[in-house]
């Protein structure tokens, strides 16, 4: 009887590993399927997070570039401003630089017009009092180049005159100062002298 209950329990031991192993592996295989759903999800999740980097990325390039082609602009707007300014202060300069030429080229042509036209007259008298006045209008910018130069060497003279009257004066004080000086001392050495005579002519009495 005992040889039959264990050859008995021998298949339901067996059925039960057998359903306890058939369940793991349902169980393994679960969790197979689980793993590459999570598998599925990180690897989604990577992708997304690399494609929001991307993107970030391309969006900071993009505004970099942006404020790089802004800076671009607005310093070629400050060269160009600065080479406008440059180009107009020159321009005004030499504007003012022409008309003086044509001021000085136009006294010129009415000095010489006035000339032929003296000349064309025929009036040797005319042409003589109008090389007579421009003779006399060279003379006197001459002249007045020289008075002035003149007046500047008289006034450096003037000051050296004055350094020396100074001079002079600081040495005629230091004379007199001397000589006073010099008399003090001399008085000092009379007044020494008597003293000495009268010690002398004191003691020779007394002896």
């Amino acid at each position: 009887g005992a040889s039959s209950r264990a050859r008995g329990e021998k298949p339901d031991a067996l059925a039960a590993l057998q359903a306890a192993n058939e369940e793991l592996r349902a169980k393994l295989t679960d969790i197979q399927i689980e793993l590459q759903q999570e598998k599925s999800k990180v690897s989604k999740l990577e992708r997304e997070k690399n494609q929001e980097v991307k993107q970030i990325k391309e969006h900071e390039q993009h505004k970099s570039t942006v404020v790089v082609t802004e800076l671009k602009v607005k310093l070629h707007e400050e060269k160009m401003k600065e080479l406008q300014a440059v180009r107009e202060a020159l321009l005004r300069q030499h504007e003012a630089e022409l008309l003086r030429v044509i001021k000085i080229k136009d006294n010129e042509i009415q000095r010489l017009q006035t000339l032929l036209n003296a000349v064309r007259d025929g009036a040797p008298d005319k042409v003589k009092t109008v090389l007579l006045t421009e003779a006399k209008e060279e003379a006197k910018k001459g002249f007045e180049v020289e008075k002035i130069k003149m007046q500047q060497e008289i006034s450096e003279l003037k000051g050296a005159k004055k350094q020396v009257e100074e001079a002079l004066t600081m040495v005629i004080q230091a004379d007199k100062i001397k000589a006073a000086e010099i008399r003090s001392v001399y008085h000092l050495h009379q007044e020494e002298i008597s003293r000495i005579k009268r010690e002398c002519e004191r003691e020779i009495r007394r002896l």
